[in-house]
């Protein structure tokens, strides 16, 4: 190719850009008209030049001067390996990745990620960082997306013997497989996880956590209790661990949640209270909100209606849309103005939850209880019975047939 009609591509100044503008991967490759690969090898440095008319394109797209994409010699490629590898450090250590996340800064993690992608990173950093993705594109709801990075991730990992990662990637796939209601196929990852818990790491207490949800969404609220408090006791065990007041402030909620269902509302609000003094203390918000949810569905349960539709309010307003929290806080409000007749609002929450949610899953589900319940409370028990059977069907799709008989419980 003739070098007069390419350029050297500052790579570094080009991450600065996507990253300060908060720039989609594909979004700027079609911008460009080339592949979201291409644009990946330039950031990556595996391609160092770049025709000019792409960096006309580029710097237009970025609103840039196109001379500030311009490396001034091979050296500039890389402008700062000291720093990229300092960078590498920090992110494969968790702590800079791990605040990203958790304050909602989803996109900067991914955009930090992959712009270390470098063909001489160690297979370790490179699953670690797969296994980060997946963590980020979960957190989105993004189910398919998180699943494949998970792949890449245990595939790497198992290539070079890694056997905590091996772990991590197997928990991250279980953990996807419950939040998209595939239950058999969570089951049978989380006993993978089982049987390689000494591989765990700082890890037991998510690994007991997504335990405790997995059987709360499953009916089973004994062993839910039992996995819940094994989490808080490894939470006191792993002190220095960064996610320690999440994973705490976790299995509270789902303590709370526990006993609500048991009718034991004392304690179930003991738990949840407690769980919002943690999840303040952690600071994130996607912690704070559920906790808040949590609390307003006991609220709502003393008939405390006013209280309970604030603060479910509030709990909502914390979350983006995309957030994996919010099908559960959506289906909380419905129970809420359910209970307290403000029809207006249900149907808002119904029509939010139904944009995010198909019919074979267990927020849905729960969904179309509640208007089973509206329709027995309303005396149209011809659509109460359709709905009913609607609902066990999905149960028995789903291999939640323990929740059979809470139904009449709960009504």
């Amino acid at each position: 190719m003739n070098n007069s009609k390419t350029a050297l591509l500052n790579r570094g100044q080009l991450q600065q850009y996507i990253i300060e503008q908060s720039i989609k991967h594909l979004w700027l490759a079609n911008q460009i008209g080339v592949s979201e690969k291409t644009l990946t090898r330039w950031l990556n440095g595996s391609v160092t030049r770049i025709r000019l008319s792409n960096l006309n394109k580029l710097a237009s797209a970025l609103n840039c001067e196109k001379g500030s994409l311009i490396a001034r010699s091979e050296v500039d490629i890389y402008p700062s390996e000291e720093n990229r590898d300092i960078l590498v450090n920090e992110l494969h250590n968790d702590g800079l990745l791990y605040e990203l996340m958790m304050s909602s800064k989803i996109k900067l993690a991914i955009s930090l990620i992959k712009s270390t992608f470098h063909s001489a990173l160690p297979s370790a950093i490179v699953a670690n960082f797969y296994i980060k993705l997946g963590y980020a594109a979960l957190i989105h709801r993004q189910y398919e997306k998180a699943l494949q990075y998970f792949d890449k991730g245990l595939n790497k990992a198992i290539k070079v013997n890694d056997l905590p990662l091996v772990f991590s990637a197997n928990l991250g796939t279980a953990i996807t497989l419950l939040f998209s209601c595939e239950f058999k196929r969570s089951h049978h990852y989380l006993v993978i996880c089982n049987a390689t818990l000494q591989h765990a790491n700082q890890e037991k207490a998510h690994y007991y956590s997504t335990n405790a949800l997995f059987y709360l969404y499953s009916g089973d609220i004994n062993a839910a209790i039992q996995s819940a408090n094994l989490c808080l006791n490894e939470c006191d065990i792993t002190t220095d661990s960064i996610e320690k007041n999440l994973f705490k402030s976790t299995a509270l909620q789902l303590l709370g949640a526990c006993y609500l269902l048991q009718g034991d509302i004392e304690l179930a609000y003991t738990l949840c209270a407690e769980s919002l003094n943690v999840a303040n203390l952690s600071g994130y918000n996607r912690c704070v909100a559920v906790s808040k949810g949590y609390l307003a569905a006991i609220h709502c349960t003393n008939a405390n209606y006013v209280l309970a539709e604030q603060l479910i309010a509030q709990s909502i307003a914390l979350v983006s849309d995309e957030d994996i929290a919010l099908p559960s806080l959506l289906c909380i409000s419905l129970f809420i103005y359910r209970k307290t007749g403000n029809s207006s609002k249900f149907a808002v929450s119904l029509n939010a939850l139904n944009k995010i949610c198909n019919t074979a899953t267990v927020p849905n589900t729960f969904a179309i209880y509640q208007l089973y319940l509206i329709n027995i409370e309303q005396g149209e028990m011809h659509k109460a019975s359709e709905k009913l059977t609607h609902i066990e069907n999905t149960l028995t799709q789903l291999s939640l047939p323990l929740w059979q008989p809470w139904l009449t419980k709960l009504s």
